[in-house]
């Protein structure tokens, strides 16, 4: 009775190991060529008009929109500093020359903030390497400027 319980758990083992080398057999190639379809999708997409058209043209607007809000941040500050030399020293202000200045602190808060914003956007796309490829002489990062 042992050996005939011993036999049916070995015969058990070695059938579970073979429909195990079976199953990989049979489901492996099919993942590999499902990978190999996948990749050549990802290429057809990626290279497909439409979508070479729409990253190349949001790159150069990204592009722009960064340098045209490093110009607008500029224009604040000068804007800012010109108050200071208008108004004189902060400290004798009143509270409608504060207010203003307040405000166009606020907005130069908004402005890097969007900034930073369109900076992180363009640099994540550049790291794609499905997109990068688009980009036409564009630097590859944006590096931020500190104002």
């Amino acid at each position: 009775m042992e050996n005939k319980l011993r036999n049916l758990i070995i015969g058990f083992v070695i059938f579970t190991v073979l429909c195990g080398f079976a199953w990989k057999f049979w489901l492996g190639p099919h993942i590999f060529f499902k990978q190999v379809d996948s990749a050549h999708e990802i290429i057809d997409k990626t290279y497909d008009a439409d979508n070479a058209i729409y990253n190349y043209e949001w790159f150069k607007i990204q592009y722009e929109k960064i340098k045209a809000t490093e110009r607008q941040i500029d224009n604040t500050f000068l804007q800012t500093d010109s108050y200071k030399e208008l108004y004189g020293d902060p400290k004798e202000w009143d509270w409608i020359t504060k207010e203003e200045y307040n405000r166009m602190q606020t907005t130069l808060l908004g402005q890097k903030n969007h900034y930073e914003d369109l900076v992180a956007k363009y640099n994540a796309r550049s790291k794609m390497a499905n997109r990068n490829i688009f980009k036409d002489k564009l630097p590859f990062n944006v590096d931020k400027k500190v104002w």
